[in-house]
């Protein structure tokens, strides 16, 4: 059985391996069986890599072997740590279409690390360089949107390249902007807004610097091929729409429009902390067959999996 412990907790992964001091936090030896304790050190800063490992000495008074280092990331620790503003299109609740916003960038140097925190009032798909960001689906999650905002982390580090850079962003309605006729009156919410996002992605370079891009008035915005969408009914697609290279460097956005401000749907944006939702299974149609009604319109029916 577990005697005493010792919790170490530092920012240099190489100390806190050793079981050194690690520099940020040391609990001491406490002779207890605790198998959940808090840690009880300085503030920890955002944007912050910490390590920690557990020391524990057995009933005899014998020192365990040391289990493996772990860690854990902050995020943004507070709302005056954002530098992006709050961004949309100049279109009002009823627009259908979702908005498309986009942002290009150069980088000169190797990166280290990169991380997108982003907030939205709406649902999102995140894309660096075409590529889709993360396997999350419908983020954010619900809550009330006047009360409480949710952001997401995104490692984006090997999403990025040397040089020409875009960062483009899918907003759509979500639980924002209800379209629908929607039972307990979500259509009639006293958020109700057209979506809006805000953005920071840090950069962390191997000579140390820092980077920020930032969501603001040097992003630009156009109507997206899904012409109507809602929570409750689907999404409508109209392939004539598409706009091929988008959400790549090199698109040629000059007809797009710019974005506008606007205020933060509440003074309380926190980090999602729930599993997002996620595909888990690609189920394929055995067999599609149609049958014409006596009007002449198409039914479908008939799919069926083995």
């Amino acid at each position: 059985m577990q005697s005493a412990y010792e919790v170490v907790v530092g920012v240099d992964s190489l100390s806190v391996e050793r079981g050194d001091d690690g520099g940020v936090w040391r609990s001491g030896r406490r002779l207890s069986a605790a198998q959940l304790v808090s840690y009880g050190g300085p503030g920890l800063r955002p944007w912050t890599r910490y390590y920690w490992r557990v020391i524990v000495w057995d009933k005899d008074g014998k020192k365990g072997a040391l289990p493996g280092v772990a860690s854990f990331e902050t995020g943004m620790m507070g709302m005056a740590n954002w530098r992006g503003a709050w961004i949309s299109d100049s279109r009002d609740i009823r627009t259908g279409p979702a908005a498309y916003f986009r942002k290009p960038f150069r980088m000169g140097k190797k990166v280290r690390s990169a991380r997108a925190y982003i907030a939205a009032a709406g649902l999102y798909e995140l894309y660096v360089n075409g590529e889709k960001v993360g396997n999350h689906r419908l983020d954010p999650m619900y809550t009330r949107f006047d009360r409480r905002n949710l952001y997401v982390t995104y490692d984006i580090t090997s999403y990025l390249q040397q040089g020409d850079n875009a960062v483009g962003v899918l907003l759509g309605n979500g639980w924002y902007n209800m379209q629908s006729t929607a039972v307990w009156y979500f259509h009639e919410a006293p958020w109700r807004g057209r979506p809006c996002f805000c953005m920071d992605i840090r950069i962390r370079y191997d000579d140390g610097s820092v980077e920020t891009i930032s969501s603001g008035k040097d992003w630009k915005t156009s109507l997206s091929p899904i012409v109507f969408n809602s929570i409750y009914t689907g999404e409508h697609v109209d392939d004539r729409r598409q706009q091929a290279g988008w959400n790549r460097p090199g698109f040629n956005d000059s007809a797009w429009k710019e974005v506008v401000f606007r205020s933060a749907p509440s003074g309380n944006v926190v980090a999602q902390v729930l599993p997002p939702i996620r595909d888990v299974e690609k189920i394929a149609p055995v067999s599609v067959k149609s049958s014409a009604t006596p009007s002449g319109s198409m039914t479908w029916g008939g799919i069926s999996r083995v």
